[in-house]
């Protein structure tokens, strides 16, 4: 299987397990303590977003064992877009022309070092 194929698993399990864990945070209370803990760890949103996060880690593991590790990891910052139009859609944040310009910046970061 093409290493780009495991980036972008990576980047999708990533991006999904970070929505996850924010949307089983906005379920708990940001009170900190013990009981923060025991919420956190009993929460199905968070236990769900760390597997899922962690699905992500597995693909990323088999993307560098096939490229070189500076060449690769600018595409992490793939994940940049996915978490800002997740979070646009999902939580309803907003979503200003400087945040645009930045996911432009980054697609455009992305291209140049994929041609290298």
């Amino acid at each position: 299987m093409s290493p780009f194929v495991f980036i972008a698993f990576s980047t999708v399990f990533g991006v999904t397990g970070q929505l996850l864990l924010k949307a089983g945070m906005i379920r708990i209370s940001a009170r900190p303590g013990g009981a923060f803990l025991v919420r956190v760890a009993l929460s199905p949103w968070v236990v769900g977003g760390l597997l899922v996060y962690g699905i992500g880690v597995v693909f990323w593991l088999l993307a560098l064992s096939n490229l070189e590790i500076s060449y690769a990891y600018p595409f992490a910052s793939l994940s940049y877009i996915g978490i800002i139009i997740g979070s646009y859609f999902i939580f309803r944040e907003r979503l200003s022309a400087l945040r645009l310009l930045g996911v432009a910046i980054i697609i455009a970061g992305v291209i140049v070092t994929s041609l290298s």
